[in-house]
């Protein structure tokens, strides 16, 4: 991977290591570019509390007053706070059993993802504990692009990477040809293969960003 290391607001280390192509015996940088997985996470939060701070979006309220077609059993019980603090009771799309051979590997647009889970049975009264849910920022996504009427991606380019300069993030598409993209291994017993495809529609505002250790670290420091 790659690491950076800063105090003090002064980067004191950084360094690649590894390989980012094992194919290719091609070096991690610190500017290699990652999939961040769940960090994406953070970055779908601060826009809603961006759209809270606009006097657009409401913390307290049912979800179902941004989102007239969500089913009403669960739409009108959970509130976006549950949803930004995994305390909706919403249960997690990727533990779901067809998830990594029906649904990774497919196309969808945010209505038919939050479709796939949102009728579900809640898994509890929503703020009565938490639980992960990855479905829930699936969820928040789809309020960000309903109230602002843009696609999320578009939103966290003109609210966040532009105003910051992080030139090398970005919602990542499997098919764009992108420089200096690392490519996923996971592990095969001792050897490492590469790993299963997943469309980049699927983990959505709550897994689909790329972004480097340098771009990081201006997020960091804003």
């Amino acid at each position: 991977g790659s690491v950076l290391v800063a105090e003090k607001g002064k980067v004191i280390y950084q360094k690649g290591l590894g390989l980012a192509d094992m194919e290719w015996n091609v070096p991690n940088r610190p500017a290699t570019k990652f999939r961040l997985g769940s960090i994406t996470k953070q970055f779908t939060a601060m826009l809603i509390m961006q759209l809270v701070e606009q006097g657009k979006l409401k913390l307290d309220v049912p979800i179902s007053t941004y989102l007239p077609d969500y089913p009403k059993k669960n739409g009108d019980v959970i509130t976006v706070h549950h949803l930004l603090t995994h305390s909706s009771g919403t249960p997690n799309m990727t533990d779901f059993p067809t998830f990594y051979k029906g649904i990774m590997p497919n196309s969808y647009s945010p209505p038919q993802l939050v479709n796939l889970f949102a009728d579900s049975t809640l898994q509890f009264k929503p703020g009565e504990r938490f639980s992960y849910s990855n479905s829930g920022y699936i969820v928040l996504g789809y309020i960000i692009e309903k109230v602002t009427g843009k696609s999320y991606e578009q939103v966290l380019q003109e609210n966040i990477f532009s105003p910051l300069r992080m030139i090398n993030t970005g919602y990542d598409h499997g098919r764009m040809l992108l420089k200096n993209r690392a490519r996923g291994y996971e592990k095969n017993g001792r050897r490492y293969v590469n790993t299963d495809f997943i469309d980049m529609s699927v983990p959505y505002a709550a897994g689909s960003m790329y972004s480097t250790v340098e771009d990081l670290y201006l997020w960091d420091q804003a």
